[in-house]
């Protein structure tokens, strides 16, 4: 995230910029834009139940929003938080939170915590990875509350999965836990928002598979999606056919673009993207529970599934589309989606045709970026690919990195800020 003359990152802390801290914390690093010179650090210790909550050397994975001098992120501790942009550069120790155990220049200087698993029960599986939004006066997350050790309870079925919290005062607006014991594993997505005939809606999907569509102001559901097949089924270690959702929706045309998938170490698997129509209500899944075609289908077109013959092969002109994690880029008519197996679809957003597919031979974690013509992804190689935007396949140049890219480039002010596993760069676009 660049805002302001400053680049925030959320990571582990590898780097130890405070010397203080040592070992496996999460954080978030705050650096000039200009020079890179490191300004602060949020620092949070690890939750002491290990890997089934908080997964070793993962850090702070949710990417902070900004708005003016105030920051706000999900820390690995299941923790919402509001922080001063300014640190305690500014000499002030801004509140209601004032008990900051680490309150030296270079920490950061928090303003309010909401602690989910503290104040709602919440269990995260794996880790608490929602990056929120903030629409006017609140603030949208995931709760990330998920499935035990074993992966067959929920802990906290009662507990919400998505909440709306004031921005300055931390207070929980609404909160709405739609798919209550129906949640698959964990819940690792991100919500978005759109604005559809004077409305603002907000989309929340769920740890079951659905997509949700609910007033931004009252949290009242307008539509739900089911992005599954009926048919699917959930079966553990990525066995099955059932996907969760990873990725994070795109609103552009009163329409959402979203693909499904699972945790990576579950392997490549059948996938599938829609593009749904927002201005529907009620449950516009493209079929009902009977299997039968839902004339309320909000369902604009489908990429995915098998390959023609029935096998997941993903050759060139078969229909496959495996699990993603990442968010699609839509440009001039065009919606770049990657997969996890590291093929990007050029498909286009009308009406779904693909004109093309690249192989980029590794997996892909993060999400296209388009700027100048052109889209840029990194992968789990160390490779980061630029295609010229259009709809015909046209590789420009491969950037390799000392290592794996799991991030997605940002561009700001005529600089692209990446990061590989141990690194952050500034590379300029003139």
């Amino acid at each position: 995230m660049v805002s302001d003359g400053k680049v925030y990152v959320g990571t582990n802390n590898g780097g130890e910029y405070r010397p203080k801290h040592k070992g496996d914390r999460g954080v978030v690093l705050c650096f000039d834009e200009k020079t890179g010179r490191f300004l602060w650090q949020l620092t949070r210790e690890k939750l002491p139940q290990g890997r089934v909550n908080d997964w070793p050397e993962q850090g702070i994975c949710s990417a902070p929003f900004v708005e003016g001098d105030r920051l706000w992120v999900v820390t690995n501790r299941c923790e919402l938080m509001c922080l001063d942009t300014e640190g305690f550069y500014d000499k002030e120790n801004d509140g209601p939170y004032t008990d900051e155990t680490d309150a030296e220049e270079q920490d950061a200087d928090i303003v309010w915590v909401l602690d989910m698993i503290e104040e709602m029960g919440v269990f995260p599986h794996n880790l608490a990875t929602s990056s929120p939004i903030v629409v006017g006066d609140l603030v949208y997350i995931l709760t990330s509350n998920g499935v035990d050790e074993a992966h067959l309870e929920l802990p906290s079925p009662r507990s919400p999965s998505f909440i709306a919290v004031h921005k300055v005062t931390g207070k929980v607006v609404w909160e709405d836990n739609s798919p209550l014991d129906t949640i698959l594993h964990g819940q690792w997505s991100s919500p978005a928002a759109g604005v559809v005939n004077g409305q603002t809606q907000i989309y929340m999907p769920g740890g079951n598979g659905w997509l949700y569509a609910l007033d931004a102001k009252t949290g009242e559901h307008i539509w739900e999606f089911d992005l599954n097949p009926k048919d699917s089924k959930w079966e553990l270690g990525g066995r099955g056919t059932r996907n969760n959702i990873i990725s994070t929706p795109v609103f552009f045309e009163n329409s959402v673009v979203l693909g499904v998938g699972q945790d990576p170490e579950h392997g490549e698997g059948v996938g599938h993207i829609y593009r749904i129509d927002a201005t529907k209500k009620g449950d516009v899944s493209p079929t009902t529970a009977e299997n039968q075609s839902n004339p309320n289908s909000a369902q604009i077109w489908h990429w995915g599934g098998v390959d023609k013959d029935g096998s997941l092969t993903g050759e060139k002109d078969n229909d496959c589309f495996r699990r993603t994690l990442s968010t699609v880029a839509i440009h001039d008519g065009l919606v770049y989606a990657p997969d996890l197996s590291g093929r990007i679809h050029c498909l286009d957003f009308a009406t779904g045709k693909r004109y093309w597919e690249a192989d980029i031979l590794a997996a892909v974690w993060g999400s296209p970026m388009v700027a100048d013509g052109k889209m840029f992804l990194g992968d789990e190689d160390g490779m980061l690919s630029i295609f010229a935007v259009g709809k015909e396949e046209n590789k420009i140049k491969e950037i390799e990195f000392p290592s794996s890219i799991y991030s997605t480039p940002t561009i700001a002010n005529g600089v692209m800020f990446i990061s590989d596993r141990s690194r952050l760069y500034a590379i300029s676009t003139q």
